[in-house]
């Protein structure tokens, strides 16, 4: 997980380290506390648990350090010595919307109930997720949770925080660039420091400028590789919704979808909740213009165009027709786009313009077994027998390729 660097200052973040000292000195006056820590992926939660240890290590107090991915739990071993058992202690757990149900009684019984030493619980944790145990636990009105929830940073924090990755305050054309980040750190500092690997900046003594505005790729791989990480649902609203616009309407969205709203508010709550849009008003809004940007990209125009098409209400458009001699009585050859299904005309169309199996299949969040599928579908259809003839028929004379599918299938 990218964050700033273990030495560097914790930027935008006063506030809550203020707050975190407050409720980590209750421990001193003999109280439980169960803090969390709470925000989007990449928000700076495992950063800001770091410091929250190094503030309870401040007080005297000693710290058991957890961390669970799904494969370590919060039972590891402690960081305790036995003979500070009777002291009070904190307990941090990273990744905490991992826990299961046996982490979870672990957690709650540790070392100790009612008249074991006073300590206080930090767990960073992704907001809205997590088992429902955890949840049970959190939302108990006798574990008295403090909430400590993570945001975007403000403009000043976080082109300071660009200059800590850059080693110089950006000028003015640079923190426009950096700008599009919208203030989340982890897409921040990738986007800073992945120009800076690539020449697209340069540091010329006290300043950092911009070279070319180029998107790093190892951003754009970083950012793919997190969206195929969720649930094929999720993958498809937020693809509709960047190909309708930075801000769309919830309805234009299910009108797309071909979904009922009241179906696809499970998928919304996931994809607010991931940070990627925010929900007001029945308007969806992406966090920030870097997001869309990225997520615009991995779809081919002629898919967007298609999605948009849809929206509006307008008809699939038609490919040209199959160049081949009719028969001598009979109606001529139908155009091909109307003898293919809506997948099977956009993987057509994705191999018009050259792309393989596999660039397919990451494109449209298939596998590339799937689009082998169908593409083998597409050639008994149309009756040829190689790329290149299929290729040709979609250029029908015209050299444009067939419009899209108007909707993205799911992975298969």
């Amino acid at each position: 997980m990218l964050g700033a660097v273990p030495d560097a200052p914790l930027r935008g973040r006063e506030a809550e380290v203020d707050r975190l000292t407050s409720l980590i000195g209750h421990v001193m006056a003999g109280r439980c506390t169960l803090i969390t820590i709470e925000g989007p992926p990449g928000c700076g939660k495992s950063r800001l648990l770091r410091e929250s240890m190094r503030i309870a290590e401040g007080f005297g107090l000693s710290v058991c350090a957890k961390y669970t991915d799904g494969a370590c739990s919060a039972g590891g071993p402690s960081r305790r010595d036995p003979e500070d058992l009777h002291l009070p202690y904190a307990v941090a757990v990273d990744n905490a919307h991992h826990l299961d149900h046996e982490d979870v009684r672990a957690l709650i019984a540790r070392e100790g109930g009612p008249d074991g030493p006073a300590r206080v619980w930090i767990l960073a944790r992704r907001a809205s997720a997590g088992a429902p145990p955890l949840e049970g636990v959190l939302l108990s009105p006798t574990a008295g949770t403090e909430r400590v929830k993570l945001g975007t940073l403000p403009p000043g924090a976080a082109m300071a925080l660009a200059a800590d990755a850059l080693g110089a305050p950006p000028d003015a054309g640079l923190a426009r660039v950096l700008g599009r980040a919208g203030g989340h750190p982890r897409r921040l500092l990738e986007l800073a420091q992945g120009m800076l690997e690539e020449g697209s900046i340069a540091v010329d003594g006290y300043r950092a400028r911009l070279v070319t505005d180029r998107l790093p790729r190892r951003l754009v791989e970083r950012a793919e590789s997190s969206l195929m990480g969720y649930s094929p649902e999720f993958r498809q609203m937020v693809r509709v919704a960047a190909a309708l616009g930075n801000e769309v309407s919830f309805e234009k969205v299910a009108r797309v979808l071909n979904e009922a709203p009241t179906a696809l508010l499970p998928t919304l709550d996931e994809v607010v909740a991931a940070g990627v849009l925010e929900n007001s008003a029945g308007r969806l809004t992406f966090r920030d213009e870097l997001l869309h940007r990225l997520i615009t990209g991995w779809m081919p125009e002629t898919v967007r165009d298609a999605l948009r098409g849809q929206a509006s209400g307008a008809p699939r458009p038609t490919a040209p027709a199959l160049p081949a001699e009719p028969e001598a009585d009979g109606p001529e050859a139908a155009p091909y786009g109307e003898r293919l299904s809506d997948q099977e005309a956009v993987i057509a169309g994705l191999v018009h313009e050259g792309l393989t199996n596999r660039q397919i299949a990451r494109r449209l969040g298939l596998s590339p077994h799937t689009v082998n599928y169908h593409l083998r579908k597409v050639f008994r259809k149309l009756g040829v027998a190689s790329r290149v003839d299929l290729t040709r028929v979609v250029r029908g004379g015209t050299g444009k390729a067939p419009g899209p599918a108007p909707a993205l299938a799911p992975p298969a």
